[in-house]
């Protein structure tokens, strides 16, 4: 009669463990797999921070675009009128696809707290023949009250720090030829009025400096200014470049009017190269510029004219107009990280210097400066740009910009 028992005892000790309970894992494989199992279903995806959310909400919601660069109409016009002008502000207004599509127009004008002030106004034929021709007017007027002075050549003295006034009008035209989507061949003729003068400032250049040594000072000046050059451009973004380059090549030519005492003519070669890697994520950003003024015969370049190095967009270690000469010479060299959206950090070094004849214009005694900073903005452009510069015989200095510096 105990037949039946020990029949179903015998199958129970010879069933798998699992048939009346879950199965204990066999191997230490089988047991790390089960255990990445349960962890991947308990896993949640990563939420960004409340920073990172608001910056992604502004990138999609392209507010920034929206209000400060609208596609058309009335907008508030907000930057820096020139370097070291200020922040600024005005009104601005752009009217695309005007006669069937064919002009566009826009203006705008703007002031600074240090009463500077700059007004432009366009009229654009931006695709001609489907885009291969570019034509344009415009008209342009400024007033700069306090642009600093530090005297001629790569030996000026930073205590000798003056201010002078300058006040210009250029109205011209341009146009250019696209072969290629990324290439433009084009020239610019224009008529200049510059006129520099004393400035209402007790560190006034006339208080530093013998003015009547310094060319075009207080002197009427008109120039016709032609411009050709060639532009090859492969960068991508456009606005804020991750991957490709920029070559530019130009020639102006100053044709003084009056006597032909300030004639001359500048040639230049501006040169960016993007390196990308890790999705474009991280970029090594280069930049080298050569300019080389050629006054004629007899003739001079006047001070404010001549080229320039120092301040948040090529020498960032030094005060803006810090080094002033017939030439110069400009590297530049960054590295951009993403560091989440809409926010990228950079490390960079800056070298260069001016002189006053083509054979100084080499690498050595080269004025140098690095740094780190932040720039806001998506791929349409960098709106804000925040550095601090280091590393120079000019001292620290803290750069808060408007727009991309290359």
């Amino acid at each position: 009669m105990f037949r039946v028992p020990l029949l179903i005892i015998s199958l129970a000790c010879l069933l798998p463990a699992h048939a009346g309970a879950q199965e204990e894992p066999d191997t230490r494989a089988e047991e790390a797999r089960e255990a990445r199992e349960a962890k991947s279903a308990s896993l949640s995806p990563p939420r960004p921070g409340r920073l990172e959310r608001a910056l992604l909400a502004l990138e999609n919601g392209r507010l920034f675009e929206r209000i400060l660069n609208p596609a058309e109409g009335f907008y508030p016009k907000m930057g820096n009128v020139t370097t070291g002008g200020g922040f600024a502000v005005g009104p601005g207004y752009r009217r695309p696809g005007l006669f069937g599509e064919r002009v566009d127009i826009s203006a705008f004008a703007m002031g600074s707290m240090k009463q500077y002030w700059l007004a432009d106004a366009r009229v654009t034929l931006p695709r001609l023949a489907d885009g291969r021709l570019f034509a344009e007017a415009f008209a342009r007027a400024s007033d700069y009250t306090q642009e600093e002075f530090f005297g001629l050549g790569p030996a000026s003295d930073r205590s000798d720090a003056s201010f002078y006034a300058l006040r210009n009008t250029e109205i011209g035209a341009s146009g250019a030829v696209r072969p290629f989507p990324w290439l433009s061949l084009g020239t610019t003729v224009s008529r200049v009025t510059p006129d520099a003068r004393s400035a209402d400032h007790q560190r006034s250049i006339d208080r530093f400096f013998d003015t009547s040594a310094l060319p075009g000072f207080d002197i009427d000046t008109h120039f016709i200014r032609t411009r050709a050059f060639a532009d090859l451009n492969y960068r991508e973004p456009r606005l804020n470049p991750r991957t490709g380059g920029r070559y530019l090549l130009s020639v102006d030519h100053y044709n003084d009017t009056l006597d032909g005492r300030y004639a001359f003519n500048r040639y230049e070669a501006d040169l960016q190269q993007y390196i990308s890697f890790l999705k474009n994520r991280r970029v090594i950003a280069l930049h080298g510029l050569v300019s080389v003024g050629d006054p004629h015969t007899g003739a001079d370049i006047p001070f404010f004219l001549q080229r320039t190095l120092g301040g948040p967009d090529d020498l960032r270690g030094f005060r803006r107009f810090r080094f002033r000469d017939r030439h110069a010479l400009l590297l530049q060299a960054e590295y951009r990280w993403e560091i989440f959206t809409a926010v990228d950090g950079a490390i960079f070094y800056d070298a260069g210097k001016v002189a006053s004849s083509t054979r100084d214009l080499d690498l050595s005694d080269l004025e140098s400066d690095y740094g780190i900073g932040f720039r806001f903005g998506t791929i349409n452009g960098v709106f804000l740009r925040i550095e601090g510069a280091f590393g120079s015989s000019g001292g620290k200095h803290f750069i808060f910009r408007f727009g991309h510096v290359f």
